[in-house]
């Protein structure tokens, strides 16, 4: 009987020392596993190469809490690709900085994405390295002012656009000579006649002509 109930307590200390072990287990696993998900970074970066020359992308694996627009077109990164796809998001959505380069690696695009959307100040060069384009987008239009420069990097034209299109007062340059130049109005990519406008809009336009 002493035997039996040696062998009892004996049972039931290393069952419960097994318990003990595999709950201190499991708590280490789940704290490593906790501590891996918060040492891994929202944002990462990746370098395509292209027919051009090279992408240089941002984007990220934090999950956006927003919807996403059915009339946007969202880009995002997917398997060394990027993908345009309306009205949502196919991988993981830009997010940073955008970077295009010739195969010269001199500098092609440079811009800013907002979880696929492109923002913010863009920059846009040809293969000599002359900056041709200034635009700005919003919420993933190209809205604002934009600056275009011809092929000797003078000054050839710019003004307002929204959602890609002329909108406002819009001022052509003409070659060789910058102080000759061509002011017309659009709106929403058509050209509008200027002489129904009230005065205060004409001197608003005249004003940011000069400003400009």
């Amino acid at each position: 009987m002493t035997h039996d109930l040696f062998f009892k307590r004996t049972t039931r200390i290393f069952a419960v020392s097994l318990m003990i072990l595999l709950w201190l287990t499991a708590v280490r696993q789940a704290y490593g596993q906790r501590y891996l998900n918060e040492a891994i970074p929202y944002s990462n970066e990746a370098v395509l190469r292209t027919d051009e020359g090279f992408v240089e992308i941002t984007f990220t694996r934090q999950h956006y809490i927003g919807r996403a627009a059915p009339q946007m077109t969202y880009h995002s990164y997917y398997r060394d690709s990027v993908y345009r796809t309306q009205g949502g998001y196919h991988g993981h959505p830009l997010h940073g900085r955008y970077v295009e380069r010739y195969n010269h690696r001199g500098l092609r695009v440079l811009g800013r994405y907002r979880y696929g959307l492109p923002v913010g100040k863009w920059q846009y060069w040809d293969e000599h390295g002359t900056l041709r384009k200034v635009s700005r987008w919003k919420d993933g239009a190209e809205t604002g002012k934009f600056v275009i420069y011809n092929e000797a990097g003078a000054l050839q034209q710019r003004g307002y656009l929204r959602d890609g299109k002329f909108n406002g007062s819009i001022t052509t340059y003409h070659t060789g000579d910058s102080t000759y130049r061509e002011r017309k109005r659009y709106r929403l990519g058509k050209e509008v006649d200027g002489n129904g406008q009230g005065w205060f809009t004409r001197a608003a336009n005249w004003i940011g002509g000069v400003l400009w």
